[in-house]
């Protein structure tokens, strides 16, 4: 009789008894003529035969018997002869015969009744099929290829390992996770499903690491240090547990008087930083408009002071005020270069062309005039009407 292909059982733990068992002694060759079968090397230790199975991600077969069984020695002599069982056998298979007699505490474990009895299991343990009394070849190499389906590890599922294990190599934890997850998902005990679960939890320890360390931060009042180690924590490891708390304790720290008081005051020294950068540098506009917000948002900040009086600098010199002008023109130009590209995409030549002479406006004698023109000769040539819109 067939056991339900996925029998919710678990083979015997590893025995330690030395000796457990011996191999059931092989029947003569039938008469009928048969093709040659494959090779097949059986096993008689079922704890190395456990553990082979487990390296090689195979499933196992245990043929369970005595010596004076008749239907034992019929399995033997036939089915298991049987070309396509033995080719299976020698492939697919980690191939085990114990002798009952001398493995009583694993007969008894695995509840045998009847002789033989034939088990199918994943190399994890859990069986697949429990064959009781003599089968014939036909329906054992059934039982045995749907073993084999449910135990080898699917393409994807190898794929996603694969790509779960490079990602990791770069730090893209969030990617992993996600990969992983769903090996673990569809994999359940199999070897590879093992294995996604293993380092999923030590990712997870190592977020949760993370988290114990903002939370020492904000012990010690270093607040704006402890979220932005939580925010990292949620973006880095999106998708752990740690993650989760990160998102809640950062929440929570985010509505504290003092954590909004600290928060403000880092973002204006930040931007009057960059501020004073793009000074230097020549960027008069982002100045500009950086100094402009700190004058307005952070009046009753120090930053804003200093904001103020490189305000002055610029307004009170021509030449850095026309500098202004001259960026803030060009930003504007690239934006109705980019306005233009979308009217034509939808074919509306004629707000296009209106764009396009703001640019030229805009920024004459310039590279951005030069595009600007060059799109709007192409748009007349076509005989496109421009209309009357002026620019």
């Amino acid at each position: 009789m067939h056991c339900p292909v996925t029998t919710p059982l678990v083979l015997y733990p590893l025995i330690t008894v030395a000796a457990l068992v011996s191999a059931l002694p092989v029947a003569a060759q039938p008469a009928r003529p048969m093709p040659a079968p494959a090779q097949v090397t059986w096993r008689t230790d079922y704890n190395a035969a456990r553990k082979e199975a487990t390296e090689k991600e195979l499933p196992l077969i245990i043929v369970i018997g005595t010596d004076d069984c008749f239907y034992c020695r019929k399995l033997e002599a036939g089915p298991l002869k049987d070309p396509t069982v033995a080719g299976l056998l020698a492939k697919g298979f980690i191939a085990v015969k114990l002798d009952a007699t001398r493995a009583p505490e694993l007969a008894k474990a695995l509840k045998v009744q009847l002789y033989p009895t034939t088990v199918l299991a994943g190399p994890d343990g859990k069986i697949h099929a429990f064959i009781e009394g003599y089968i014939e070849a036909d329906r054992l190499v059934e039982q045995m290829k749907r073993t084999v389906t449910a135990v080898t590890t699917a393409d994807w599922m190898a794929r996603d390992y694969n790509e779960a294990s490079k990602a990791l190599a770069v730090s893209d934890y969030a990617r992993a996770i996600t990969l992983l997850k769903g090996v673990v998902k569809e994999a359940g005990g199999k070897p590879i499903g093992t294995k996604s679960k293993q380092v999923l939890d030590e990712i997870e320890r190592l977020a949760a690491g993370r988290l114990v360390r903002a939370k020492d931060l904000e012990q010690k009042g270093q607040t704006l240090e402890a979220m932005d180690l939580l925010a990292d924590t949620v973006k880095l490891f999106a998708g752990t547990q740690a993650a989760t708390d990160a998102t809640a304790l950062l929440t929570g720290l985010a509505e504290k008087p003092e954590a909004v008081a600290k928060k403000r005051q880092r973002t204006a020294r930040d931007l009057l930083a960059e501020a004073k950068d793009e000074f230097r540098t020549g960027q008069l506009y982002d100045c500009l408009l950086k100094c402009e917000r700190l004058s307005s948002a952070f009046a009753d900040l120090p930053e804003a002071k200093e904001a103020a009086a490189l305000l002055t600098d610029i307004r009170g010199n021509p030449e850095r005020l026309a500098k202004v002008c001259e960026q803030m023109n060009e930003r504007t130009a690239a934006m109705y270069l980019a306005l233009a590209d979308s009217w034509v995409k939808k074919g509306q030549f004629a707000e296009a062309s209106a764009c396009l002479k703001k640019v030229i406006a805009l920024c004459p004698n310039t590279k951005q005039a030069d595009i600007a023109q060059a799109e709007l000769t192409k748009i007349q040539s076509k005989g496109t009407p421009t209309g009357g819109q002026k620019p």
